[in-house]
């Protein structure tokens, strides 16, 4: 479920300590989701967006070949 995995996002963000996290993203769906918080910073924005344009070039190519 959602809270599931919200849960373990929390426990692995903590557990990092000053490691980078991106996410949370939705899988299992035809696409990705990412999901962005009202309370996101600056910071967590552009590496979403990095993110999805990664995630949309590659699915690009993909439907390319």
């Amino acid at each position: 479920t959602v809270e599931a995995a919200n849960i373990a996002y929390n426990l692995l963000k903590m557990v990092s300590g000053d490691g980078i996290t991106v996410g949370p993203i939705l899988l299992g769906a035809r696409r990705a989701v990412h999901i962005v918080t009202p309370t996101v910073t600056v910071r967590r924005i552009v590496n979403m967006t990095a993110l999805a344009s990664v995630d949309a070039t590659s699915r690009d190519s993909e439907m390319l070949k």
